[in-house]
């Protein structure tokens, strides 16, 4: 579902996502409470919306959809309260094609979604921060948890994992979720973050 005001933008996306044969445009709403409620209506595993309002109000509202913000430049979205907050994907509005493309489809798999700006801006933020006490949980890990973080933190699949360390892809969604248990951590994005900011990778 489009969550956006009507410009050239939203045409612009929904070029862009009816063009993929694999995708299903349920619906275009503007942001804000019309979002919501078409949300609750369509019930869209995605959600693509270009302001962090939106966002924040399915999130309030408990919708289950996965979300990916469009913003024109970094400092446009407010990246820590959002993935925070609940955001999936962070897509620069100048990538939105391939990168939206891909930002859809990551999400609506389970995983994450940055593009390069964010990714760096969300990694500055948190090396800024004092270093935060749950970081003891790092060195609780076992190895072979420290080896899916690692690879986690690194972009890879859950598919991409198994193969790579010899396991099924079934053993790799436990490790995960064990991962995001243990570290009281809520996506795979903030895995990475953790990951990162306590020099696991």
């Amino acid at each position: 579902m489009l969550a956006a005001e009507p410009s050239m933008l939203r045409e612009g996306m929904r070029a862009v996502l009816r063009a993929v044969d694999d995708f299903a445009l349920a619906g275009e709403t503007t942001g804000g409470p019309g979002a919501v409620a078409e949300a609750a209506r369509l019930a869209p595993d995605v959600v693509v919306t270009d302001t962090f309002d939106t966002a924040a109000a399915l999130r309030r509202a408990g919708e289950a959809a996965r979300i990916v913000l469009l913003a024109g430049t970094v400092d446009e979205a407010p990246v820590d309260p959002a993935a925070r907050g609940g955001v999936d994907g962070f897509v620069l509005t100048a990538e939105a094609g391939t990168s939206l493309i891909a930002a859809v489809r990551a999400v609506a798999q389970g995983h994450a979604w940055l593009s390069p700006p964010f990714a760096r801006r969300l990694l500055d933020l948190y090396r800024a921060a004092p270093m935060a006490p749950r970081a003891a949980g790092g060195r609780r890990l076992s190895e072979r948890e420290r080896s899916v973080l690692r690879l986690v933190a690194h972009g890879r699949t859950n598919a991409e994992i198994a193969h790579e360390l010899v396991l099924g892809e079934s053993t790799i969604k436990t490790h995960v979720s064990r991962l995001l248990t243990k570290l009281e951590l809520r996506d795979r994005v903030q895995l990475a973050v953790f990951a990162h900011h306590h020099g696991l990778t």
